[in-house]
């Protein structure tokens, strides 16, 4: 692995800041005694012992599979530095690449001419050999507080790429598209490479210009010519779907290959999907995982979370809650909806860790507003419930709502549930009714059984006998039991328990 390559890897994945969130429990090989308990207190071979055994264990590997490539030189300078014991284990690597991602960043970063600022503070993308200050995801830039940053900065430095880049970040998330647009040229015109991905990425996505491949083509052409890597990795998905471009999977492999050479974590992902799915190569899931692993640690969020889920299911790894969630955390903080949804789920439910509402609530609500429909009805619950959040029934039948017209049948069912009983909002039988038919109409017991209960009691619609037995029939089906007992009294028969 070249030092770009190794240092693209370690100030993404093994950052020292971000190391602790990362392998948190993986201090030193006395961290077990010390937390779980000494004998007799607690056994070696306890189930709780073992566990934060083979966590350990599992660490050691990971992080020594990522120090083997590190340079002799700074092995031993990183060895000796701040050394007051003899250390193995996954503790002492922790603590190694930490020296080591500053000596790296050190290594492989252009002199800077210029200090750090509050432009580098606020807009940087961070995990890259360029960026002078930890990054932060396009979305969570302050916008009003960046751009004039940015332009005091550039205004000072008018040579100075990096600015002009960082400036474009900011417009584009804060959606003037045309002013990013224009940073960005001047950005590139200043030698700011990573300037290209982003312009691809405007024309490929449509943002503040119509849609078009092969403009998106040629910049992440020459972006890839120019060294970054994350145009080499989207130009590989335009192969490989044909789009802007003749489809050719070799061609797609070639530059995923190059990508992932450059220290790429997205490419290693994507190389980890290809060799899994044995599209233009020969199906290897051994090598699959590997990559995956490679994805992980070197920052792709889609890596972090793809290992999260190995590690959920033990699929091909060893079953392992805890590691989960390490790796659902640092996808989730970089902004990946499901990740942000699993997380809150673990924290929810104690899985893998001890259960969190007030943390649950915090991620459900980080998904919820990228769209995801089931944490928008557990955060609604939680709303509902005063669980992790104060209770809020008029914000639960808000995000009930969002959730019941995006088509989520559970939140239909809640939603009218909470409209019949006048809860958080004013009551109103005729549209409960409404949501109650949308979600019976696609096999849902609850909302079947509801339904039933109007039909027979003529709320928000004439009585009807027939129709009432007809819902409690299909809601009895599938096992609800008030069904069947109302079922029982109308019809005047037992009826059969599903099996």
């Amino acid at each position: 692995m070249s030092v770009a390559a190794l240092a693209a890897v370690l100030a993404t994945g093994l950052a020292s800041q971000a190391l602790a969130e990362v392998f948190p429990i993986y201090r030193s090989d006395d961290y077990c005694l010390d937390t779980v308990g000494q004998p007799p207190k607690v056994m070696l071979d306890s189930p709780e012992m073992v566990a934060c055994f083979n966590r350990e264990s599992t660490a050691y590997v990971e992080l020594n599979d990522i120090w083997a490539t590190v340079p002799e030189d700074i092995q031993s300078a990183c060895y000796s530095e701040g050394r007051t014991k003899v250390e193995t284990g996954a503790g002492s690597y922790a603590r190694h690449l930490v020296c080591t991602q500053r000596r790296i960043a050190d290594r492989s970063r252009p002199n800077a001419t210029v200090p750090v600022t509050d432009c580098d503070r606020l807009a940087s993308r961070g995990g890259d050999s360029l960026s002078l200050a930890a990054g932060l995801a396009m979305a969570d830039i302050d916008h009003a507080k960046a751009i004039p940053a940015c332009e005091q900065a550039l205004g000072e430095h008018p040579k100075e790429g990096r600015f002009a880049y960082m400036l474009g970040r900011a417009q584009d998330g804060a959606k003037q598209f045309d002013k990013a647009r224009q940073s960005y040229l001047r950005a590139i015109d200043l030698g700011e490479k990573r300037a290209f991905l982003n312009l691809g990425d405007l024309y490929a996505d449509g943002r503040g210009v119509e849609p078009d491949s092969a403009a998106a083509v040629n910049w992440y052409r020459k972006g890839a010519d120019a060294g970054e890597s994350g145009c080499a990795n989207n130009l590989a998905g335009l192969y490989l779907r044909g789009d802007g471009v003749e489809q050719s999977v070799e061609q797609a492999l070639a530059l995923y290959r190059k990508a992932f050479e450059h220290g790429d974590g997205e490419a290693a992902y994507n190389l980890g999907v290809m060799y899994e799915q044995g599209n233009g190569v020969e199906a290897d899931l051994a090598a699959a995982l590997g990559y995956y692993r490679k994805a992980a640690a070197a920052g792709s969020a889609n890596g972090q979370y793809e290992l999260a889920q190995r590690y959920a299911k033990g699929d091909g790894v060893e079953k392992n809650a805890a590691l989960a969630v390490v790796w659902y955390g640092k996808a989730a903080e970089q902004g990946l909806g499901s990740a942000q949804m699993d997380l809150g789920y673990a924290y929810d439910e104690g899985v893998g860790l001890s259960s969190e509402p007030a943390e649950a609530a915090k991620w459900y609500a980080k998904a919820a507003d990228q769209g995801y429909n089931a944490a928008r009805h557990n955060l609604a619950l939680y709303y509902d419930e005063g669980k992790g959040v104060p209770k809020d029934p008029a914000k639960a039948v808000s995000l009930y709502r969002q959730a019941a017209e995006d088509g989520y049948v559970p939140s239909q069912t809640n939603l009218a549930v909470q409209l019949a009983g006048g809860i958080g909002v004013p009551k109103d039988e005729a549209e409960a009714l409404k949501w109650f038919r949308l979600a019976a109409g696609q096999d849902e017991p609850v909302a079947q059984f509801n339904l039933g209960v109007f039909y027979e009691e003529g709320r928000g619609t004439r009585a009807s006998k027939k129709d009432a037995i007809a819902w409690y029939r299909k809601a009895a089906a599938q096992g609800h039991e008030n069904a069947r007992v109302a079922l029982d009294r109308l019809t005047g028969k037992k009826t059969r328990k599903k099996a």
